[in-house]
């Protein structure tokens, strides 16, 4: 068992952030002598909920399953999987949205010591294929609404079996006969090697398999880089960074209790979906209200309606929550004991309209702001049980440590100075799935034999160990003079401005010399505002606020910001549209 009183802080302001720890001040006693459990995921499941098999683990379009049926569930899963001659080490691809199949085949898959490699039916064919293709699975678990889309696709594969699964499946039967009058299910050949998901059942039926026991650095899941800015990679998860990230939450000073509701809209292919939004909160025994497909515009409806103890969102989820119909006349946000913020850097203004929010409908907690990336199993940071600080995402949660690094080297900073964010633990990556190269750009070992994940986020922690996230070392812009703008700073200033609902800054080409970018703010206003006013107001603010070089070329203001697929500001998408920005009269 590996403890985390190793970890304890050193008492030496001197020492670097790494050996000091500053952060540890904020666990208690019980946390720090707390140990890493060295089970599977399907362990740690089994062990922290076989004593409340009637309490409910998924509340899903009115039918609430159980934590028996649960794990029931995922015993018939493993028996079935082991006849179709799945074993330890095998991978099984599952290209699915967020549905109780996937929960289920998880943790039959873990049981027997395989791996899934959880894939977004919405990517391109050649993707998916690429990645199956890669993982050697010769299984798929395939949602029939993806079908369609991915047909001459299947054709080209050589696979064993096709498992239809469906939204519809584990719906309360009156949810069911309502959606299939307004959206029939697609119609899905089923023969020769495609089966559904009942015949898949039946296979492991009055069959029971052993449980292949813990192993350190052993594969749990594959889930994809969001590849926003190339190809995507295969970020191979262990039993140990699900269980740790797990852990951390257990012991970071919020409450949880037992039947509490997280509302889980964070997509499972995703790696804080299957870690932070699934694993996490299962382990803790929390009820998830699970949501297959969510829509943005729909997030005031959905805490009115289930009233989450916890939940986990984007910075621009909240926008759409604070600015709902249901928030409105002063709607009790008392429930709110986890207001989850991440995957996005927030600007301070955007924060202090939100804690302003929180406050004024109830909530006795302030946004909780945290950090991580795909290759640490989602989560690394936390602002927790009301240990806040504006702008920052928080300090290491327990079982891991965040250092900030010279830029290219292993040369670790000193408080206060500016770096590259690296972070080490049991929730890092084994690395990129058979792809050695890219996990060499992002994975390396230092002196120390410290094995750190370099994250290519700019920023700094200060001497409690708060970490502030300057932004991504590839959002930076850097002018034809070689000055460097940091996107957040502007943002930070535009979302000051009260008529401001978001805004994003982006690098776009600089025609007027050979070289460099200019930058390019873009924002959306709130119902009702004056644009003109509020031009006149942002182009007084940041000649006040922002030096000359550090100001935007560009201003436009937009109807709606794009969104990428987790919900980010697509940034890439709002570069690639400024030859029509362009042709507009928008310069500041």
């Amino acid at each position: 068992m590996k403890c985390i009183a190793k970890m304890r802080r050193t008492g030496n302001m001197k020492a670097k952030a790494s050996t000091a720890k500053p952060w540890l001040k904020f666990y208690t006693e019980e946390a720090l002598n707390a140990k890493l459990p060295e089970e599977t995921l399907y362990e740690h499941v089994l062990k922290n909920n076989e004593s409340h098999r009637g309490n409910i683990a998924i509340n899903y379009f009115g039918n609430k399953i159980s934590y028996g049926e649960l794990l029931d569930t995922a015993d018939m899963c493993a028996a079935s999987f082991a006849e179709l001659g799945i074993k330890t080490g095998d991978m099984v691809a599952c290209c699915s949205a967020t549905i109780p199949e996937l929960a289920f085949a998880l943790y039959g898959l873990n049981k027997l010591g395989a791996a899934m490699v959880a894939l977004d039916p919405r990517r391109s064919p050649s993707e998916i294929k690429e990645f199956i293709v890669s993982s050697g699975a010769n299984v798929l678990l395939l949602l029939d609404l993806a079908y369609v889309h991915l047909a001459d696709m299947l054709d080209e594969l050589s696979l064993e079996k096709v498992i239809i699964i469906s939204a519809d499946n584990y719906m309360s039967p009156i949810v069911k006969m309502f959606k299939q009058i307004k959206m029939p299910a697609p119609a899905v050949p089923i023969g020769g090697r495609t089966i559904s998901w009942k015949e898949f059942l039946k296979l492991g039926k009055d069959k029971s398999v052993e449980a292949v026991g813990y192993g350190e650095f052993e594969l749990a899941a594959v889930t994809l880089t969001g590849g926003t800015t190339g190809m995507p990679k295969g970020v191979m998860l262990s039993n140990d960074g699900f269980n740790a990230v797990a852990m951390d939450f257990r012991y970071c000073g919020v409450t949880y209790t037992r039947n509490q509701r997280f509302l889980d809209i964070i997509p499972a292919f995703s790696s804080y979906g299957i870690v932070a939004s699934l694993q996490m909160p299962l382990s803790l025994g929390l009820e998830i209200v699970m949501i297959p497909k969510f829509d943005p515009d729909k997030v005031g409806k959905l805490v009115k309606k289930y009233k989450p103890s916890h939940t986990l969102l984007v910075p621009a989820h909240y926008e759409k929550l604070m600015n709902s119909k249901e928030m409105k006349n002063g709607f009790d946000l008392s429930f709110f004991r986890t207001a989850g913020s991440g995957g996005d850097t927030m600007n301070a203004g955007l924060e202090s309209k939100l804690n302003g929010f929180l406050r004024e409908h109830g909530c006795k907690f302030p946004l909780s702001q945290g950090y991580g990336m795909s290759e640490v199993s989602s989560a690394a940071s936390c602002c927790c049980n009301g240990n806040f600080k504006s702008l920052s995402v928080g300090y290491p949660l327990l079982t891991t440590n965040v250092a900030i690094f010279k830029p290219g080297t292993t040369e670790e900073l000193d408080y206060g100075e500016e770096g590259e964010v690296c972070i080490s633990g049991p929730s890092v990556m084994l690395g990129y799935l058979n792809n050695s190269e890219e996990t060499e750009k992002v994975m390396a070992t230092h002196p120390d034999g410290t094995a750190w994940v370099h994250s290519g986020d700019l920023g700094c922690m200060d001497e409690d160990g708060f970490i502030f996230i300057k932004g991504r070392m590839k959002r930076m812009i850097t002018r034809f003079d070689g000055h460097k703008i940091f996107p957040v700073q502007i943002e930070s200033v535009i979302g000051m401005v009260s008529d401001v609902q978001s805004c994003a800054v982006v690098g776009v080409a600089d025609t007027e010399h050979a070289q460099g970018m200019q930058a390019l703010a873009v924002v959306k206003l709130r119902q009702g505002a004056d644009e003109t006013a509020v031009r006149e107001i942002l182009k007084e603010k940041m000649e006040t606020e922002l030096e000359d070089r550090g100001r935007p070329k560009f201003l436009h203001f937009v109807e709606e910001m794009p969104l990428a697929g987790m919900g980010k500001i697509d940034y890439n998408k709002l570069a690639a549209d400024f030859n029509s920005f362009r042709n507009a009269n928008i310069a500041v």
